[in-house]
């Protein structure tokens, strides 16, 4: 989503950093909502208020609405959301009140109402009383000061539509959601009310029942949509924040919370398997679950990060239901595609397979087994967890070594892991047909890179056409000018990347054949032009 925002002539009496820290509070919300559409809010600064924001509305039946949630909802949490309304019209006018940024992610309006038009936020220092914290970088918030982030997207989200009505009949999309107990919808704003996406079976959280009652109670935490901020306190946006989003209508990234996993009575959301649970799995069948790491991350420390952000595998993208919904995984995870498992950053293409350029937060969760193997996430096959010396990444490692203290067997992977070459390269290709992206043929053109091992077990280096970067070279390896090998230069480069040779996948490496004599040398299949010898990255950005 595009989250463009209209500053009024107030704003100029703001701080110095109010403006970059709405910017900051606004992309992070857009790379949080996939929709493609574009919203404008109008900001403006009041000291006499600490934060208000609201959107601008229009009315549509309650059919259209439940259908357009039903047929535009692609997560886990939208779709069970939408698959759990109320299948009777709870309204009593037949009518709900949509938000213009819900109206157009569910395709019920086309455009934005105009600058600044699609909703409002103002922001301010209660009267003086409040400072501010305008970092958006820092990881605390000094403990006079308001984190002034999470106050921005709070009153963003309203403006895209999270309100609801205190009492009475459902007014808003949100009050879908609202329950005074399993399979009863809440119209009495006095009593406790929380949100379910199951029909009131499960509370997803516990709305307040003081101030503004379409935020979270205190018992959420430090979490971005509580009813009162508290100096001193860096709060972000939570799962359930994005299952919130998404039930209200948003497609929005909330990333392995909700990935069903294959297990011998159903799918279980990745969140709710337990160690000692059983899964299915390709090579083995019924496998239990060893252990299951998780990590935590700050979407403010992971911009631009391709090797953290997390993939989108949209649904269909590898074969027919595979997967069956969108499925979303951290960028190393490997994927079952081609002969092997390929890290899921390596399928990304912009079309089936896409990649956030930011987060406000991500969880990833990562099954180990007894044995490496592949399971099946949303009907994607998709390795288990191989430790290979990077445990201790997991926020809860120290977990693993109370379980299994002193524990260190050696790694066994269940096949291979495709990161360069022409398996690779077909994997990939296989995605892209799919997707109709139609291949790219190899140029003549100025050939970089250098030849940095030239035996006598091993030939590897780097090279890339400048005409262009991202179509990986096929390279000869020669031997006293007799070829002995054939290798595509499409491995990942941190340093080739760093240096400014776009993402960097054009490495190379191939072991020589025994007996192997004479002079080592590397050239272009397509032309014969040689890849030199030797030669520094960074002095060729």
């Amino acid at each position: 989503m595009d989250i463009q925002l209209s500053f009024g002539s107030s704003t100029s009496l703001a701080p110095a950093g109010f403006v970059t820290a709405m910017d900051y509070a606004a992309s992070q919300l857009g790379a949080l909502i996939t929709d493609p559409v574009t919203v404008s809010i109008a900001v403006s600064w009041n000291d006499a208020v600490f934060g208000e924001g609201g959107p601008n509305m229009g009315q549509y039946s309650y059919a259209t609405v439940a259908a357009a949630l039903q047929a535009h909802a692609s997560t886990p949490a939208g779709i069970e959301a939408a698959a759990n309304l109320p299948a009777v019209d709870p309204t009593g006018t037949g009518l709900l009140w949509v938000s213009d940024a819900q109206a157009e992610a569910l395709g019920l309006m086309t455009g934005s109402a105009g600058p600044g038009q699609d909703g409002a936020v103002t922001f301010g220092s209660a009267g003086g009383t409040a400072m501010l914290d305008f970092s958006t970088t820092g990881t605390s918030v000094p403990a006079n000061q308001y984190d002034f982030v999470s106050i921005a997207e709070h009153e963003l989200t309203h403006a895209l539509g999270r309100v609801d009505a205190n009492s009475g009949a459902p007014q808003f999309i949100m009050d879908l959601y609202k329950y005074a107990a399993p399979g009863t919808l809440q119209t009495n704003g006095t009593n406790v009310t929380y949100i379910s996406i199951d029909g009131g079976a499960t509370a997803l959280d516990t709305l307040s029942a003081s101030s503004d009652l379409s935020d979270w109670a205190a018992s959420a935490g430090n979490d971005a949509f509580t009813a009162y901020a508290n100096p001193g306190v860096l709060n972000t946006i939570s799962s359930a924040d994005m299952t919130l989003m998404s039930a209200l209508g948003f497609n929005v990234l909330c990333f392995m919370a909700g990935t069903r996993i294959a297990t011998p009575e159903g799918e279980t959301a990745v969140e709710s398997l337990a160690i000692g649970d059983e899964v299915l799995s390709l090579f083995h069948g019924r496998q239990r679950i060893k252990w299951i790491g998780i990590s935590h991350y700050d979407g403010r420390f992971l911009r631009g990060n391709h090797l953290m952000l997390p993939v989108c595998i949209k649904a269909g993208a590898l074969g027919d239901g595979v997967p069956a919904r969108e499925l979303r995984v951290s960028p190393g995870h490997g994927i079952l595609a081609g002969a092997g498992l390929v890290p899921a950053w390596r399928l990304v293409n912009g079309v089936s397979v896409t990649q956030a350029g930011s987060v406000e937060r991500v969880s990833y969760y990562h099954i180990e087994l007894a044995a490496h193997d592949v399971v099946f996430a949303q009907n994607c096959p998709a390795e288990s967890y191989l430790d290979i010396g990077e445990r201790q990444k997991f926020h809860n490692a120290a977990g693993f070594e109370a379980l299994y203290p002193g524990e260190q067997a050696a790694p066994v992977a269940c096949m291979a892991r495709l990161e360069d070459g022409f398996g690779l390269r077909d994997a990939q290709a296989a995605v892209n047909t799919r997707a109709g992206i139609a291949p790219v043929a190899e140029v003549a053109g100025v050939l970089r890179g250098a030849l940095e091992v030239a035996g006598p077990q091993v030939v590897a280096g780097w090279a890339l056409c400048e005409a262009c970067p991202e179509v990986p070279v096929e390279l000869l390896v020669l031997a006293g000018g007799e070829v002995v090998a054939r290798v595509l230069a499409n491995g990942y480069r941190a340093d080739v990347r760093a240096a400014g040779f776009g993402s960097g996948c054009c490495g190379f490496a191939v072991a020589l054949p025994a007996g192997v004599r004479g002079t080592i040398s590397v050239c272009r299949a397509l032309d014969g032009a040689q890849v030199g010898v030797g030669g520094e990255v960074a002095r060729v950005a």
